[in-house]
């Protein structure tokens, strides 16, 4: 025998050798079954649900579905799972050592492989993983209602576990707002702070919490505590019942004066801090859930539970009419909201109060004795001309300074408002729309305080509406008179109402303007404020028209070249064509490039996800601006409805910069030092912004060779303001052909009517 047929015969000893021994370790298999692992089950409802949600297709066969214990996926069928998907060099684990092929898999193996297949398959991370508390299950509905985590309020549920496990605390995957399986039932306990107990009987107490009405049985350990019916108390979950119960009963009762996420301060009681856990409910009408910027500062309607210095639940218990108003009056020498000192006069006596004699968190008030005297206010630089205040005065000195506010009825506040507004000169009509703007923009903020840590639900100034700039005004009084509690409503609630001074001939949206808050605002829309819309009640036709053909709609003008010949030309039908503002020039012949860098900047420590530094070929990051050198090109590179200027692309040697929104726009290009000349040729000086973000742009470039830089531009725009809701020239256009100021709110505000206050009261509350 040769060599080779030696190293053959040992070859083959060798195989069938190996042969041999995994013949004996399959019969000791087979003789030996592995044993049942103890453990919570992996159902095949929950691994239908979760293929589906990764779009995954797999088909199961029958004879597997008819095992014993047909619910639980089998390791056999896991199997054909993972060769039906194929995927080898996902290397999904496998679990021959573990389970026979009829043996049910438990979740933690069957989620162990699931994490492998999430991350090759949801590449967008469109199912995750969290955990939440159950409080309900509606099954007719198939909801959940849990109050914790990423999910809160009534979500859609898929697999049948979630109707066995109310008043759980869950690891779950989730789908969009679907919650799909339950990963795991947690063992700890859950606390809920703050919860409104309705009803107590027999061990089962009817509770609310986060807008979700739900019942809990209380453990006999826990009985000997059971809460009292209509009061606040921490409860304490395990294992779906009640297993502790703290109540809360001691309630103070005033009217809040200011509040923040750190304090509250109550009148008569003094500052309270506020708890982590705490709750606001509405207990009048339907029982409601409310967020702090639901209470109303400057009202008592409010029962507040304390204990211990902080208020841990506030039971806002009556509506109010909400006719008061609270206007901080802002220190305009500096721009500040605080004062070092204050002159005030009032009936006949004169004080004067400083920082350095109150104490922090003192308050002082001021009213006549007598209702229709006022309350005059020195203040130092002041640029108001109207010194002399209805109402309340209140100084509340605080660590940066002495606050400033003013109470008043909402009437008498208009007084003041309208005449700064709008000049009293203008048509009766255009006043009463003015006055019912004013009124509903005031309105909304009683309801949700602006400024509810100073104790103000409005400034004076134009973040706000301008208080006291122009003195009362015979004219402006009548028109708030004659429109005494008129709001304008949309959808059954105060109507989100702005308006401007002048427009181009077209207005913009609020999505435009400022990307919108989530409310529905359909009412403001882009409009051609045109003497067809106002005749017509509808804009003018033309929507794709070329130029030169019929004048555009205020769609139409997101097109550069039509909005170019739109805004460079005057049209007969215009309702403001004759107004100076209705079309102007800026022109920059120097351009100071380190200006409008730091304007940049500065705008972007202020709204960085408005100021854009591209970063790929069709990419933009927010991130700060270093040292981007000369500026190559300046161009509006998209508009917004009716023409304005949504995004401005800023091109320079070492970075490309996208500026979003017509603000930014409007600030970034405003030098400070150029004059705005208008169409009557008057010029007006523009430190902050230019007129309006309705205009076109041409930048002028270096001449003579070598690189060519911007040197300077020109803006040919027209309009004053941000061209959102009433234009304010155009209702007074409006008004001199005659129309009610109801037609001319009609035309403005498509869709929203009149109401009163009282009506409007009732149906909110």
């Amino acid at each position: 025998m040769n060599v080779n047929a030696k190293q053959l015969a040992k070859l083959a000893l060798i195989f069938f050798g190996l042969l041999f021994l995994v013949c004996i370790w399959l019969g000791r298999r087979q003789s030996q079954p592995l044993p049942e692992i103890e453990g919570e089950k992996m159902t095949v409802e929950d691994v239908e649900i979760l293929l589906d949600a990764l779009g995954v297709s797999v088909s199961l066969s029958e004879a597997d579905r008819t095992q014993q214990g047909a619910s639980y996926l089998t390791y056999g069928q896991y199997e054909e799972i993972c060769r039906q998907i194929g995927k080898e060099e996902w290397q999904l684990p496998d679990y021959i050592d573990r389970y026979e092929p009829e043996q049910a898999l438990l979740k933690e193996d069957w989620y162990k492989a699931f994490r492998i297949l999430l991350a090759y398959l949801d590449t967008e991370s469109t199912i995750w993983e969290t955990t939440v508390f159950v409080l309900k299950i509606d099954s007719e509905k198939a909801e959940a209602y849990t109050e914790n985590g990423a999910m809160q309020g009534p979500s859609a549920y898929c697999s049948s576990a979630f109707t066995e496990n109310e008043l759980q605390e869950m690891k779950v995957f989730v789908k969009g707002n679907t919650l799909l399986t339950i990963v795991e039932v947690l063992p700890e306990d859950h606390y809920l702070g703050s919860v409104w107990v309705m009803e107590t009987s027999d061990g089962v107490i009817d509770c609310f919490y986060h807008q979700t009405v739900f019942q809990a049985v209380i453990s006999e350990t826990a009985r000997e505590k059971i809460p009292d019916r209509e009061q606040i108390a921490d409860l304490t979950f395990r294992e779906g019942k009640i297993v502790g119960v703290e109540g809360k009963k001691e309630k103070i009762h005033g009217k809040l004066l200011r509040a923040s996420t750190q304090e509250m301060e109550i009148e008569g009681y003094g500052v309270y801090e506020v708890a982590d856990a705490l709750e606001i409910y509405k207990l009048y009408g339907s029982l409601k859930t409310l967020a702090l910027s639901d209470l109303k500062v400057g009202y008592a309607d409010t029962d507040y539970v304390v204990e211990k210095g902080k208020v841990y639940a506030c039971l806002v218990s009556e509506p109010q009419k909400a006719d008061q108003i609270r206007v901080l009056l802002k220190n305009t020498a500096s721009g500040s909201n605080f004062h070092e000192k204050v002159g005030i006069s009032v009936d006949g006596e004169k004080v004067h109060i400083r920082t350095d004699q109150m104490t922090v968190g003192e308050r002082r008030s001021y009213r006549s004795a007598n209702l229709t005297d006022k309350v005059s206010l020195e203040f130092t630089g002041s640029t108001r001309n109207d010194h002399a205040y209805r109402g309340t005065i209140e100084c509340l000195r605080m660590e940066q300074g002495i606050v400033v506010v003013n109470e008043l009825p909402l009437e008498e506040y208009l007084y003041a408002v309208v005449p700064s507004e709008m000049p009293a000169s203008y048509p009766e009509e255009a006043l009463k729309a003015q006055a019912v703007c004013a009124r509903t923009y005031a309105y909304r903020y009683i309801l949700h305080a602006g400024l509810p840590e100073l104790g103000a639900h409005v400034d004076d100034t134009t973040a706000y509406q301008v208080y006291h700039n122009i003195e009362e005004n015979a004219a402006t009084t009548t028109a708030v008179k004659e429109t005494d509690g008129m709001l304008l409503t949309y959808d059954g609630e105060a109507a989100g109402n702005y308006y401007y001074s002048t427009s181009c001939g077209a207005g913009t949206n609020v999505v435009s303007w400022q990307g919108g808050n989530g409310e529905d605002i359909s009412y403001m829309q882009a409009e051609r404020v045109s003497a067809v819309s106002a005749d017509a009640g509808e804009e003018s036709e033309g929507g794709g028209a070329e130029p030169g053909e019929v004048e555009p709609n205020a769609e139409a003008l997101r097109e550069e070249e039509v909005f170019r010949q739109f805004i460079t030309e005057v049209h007969e039908e215009d309702l403001e064509k004759e107004e100076p503002w209705y079309r102007w020039k800026y022109c920059v012949e120097e351009l100071d490039e380190k200006k409008l860098i730091a304007r940049l900047k500065e705008r972007y420590e202020k709204a960085p996800a408005n100021i854009l530094s591209k970063a790929g070929e069709d990419y933009y990051v927010s991130e700060p601006i270093e040292k981007p050198g000369k500026i190559k090109n300046l161009t509006i590179t998209k508009r917004g409805a009716g023409g304005v200027a949504e995004e401005l692309t800023v091109e320079m040697e070492k970075a490309v910069i996208k500026v979003l929104s017509e603000y930014n726009i409007r600030y970034v290009l405003c030098d400070g030092k150029s004059q705005v000349i208008r169409q009557d040729d008057s010029a007006v000086n523009a430190q902050t912004l230019i007129p309006s973000g309705f205009f076109v742009l041409d930048p002028v470039f270096s001449s003579g060779k070598g690189e060519e830089n911007v040197v300077g531009y020109t803006l040919s725009g027209g309009g004053y303001g941000h061209g959102v809701g009433m234009s304010q020239n155009g209702a007074k256009a409006f008004a001199n052909k005659d129309a009610s100021y109801e037609q001319i709110l009609g035309m403005f505000y498509p869709g929203c009517t009149l109401m009163h206050s009282e009506e409007l009261c009732e149906k909110y509350f």
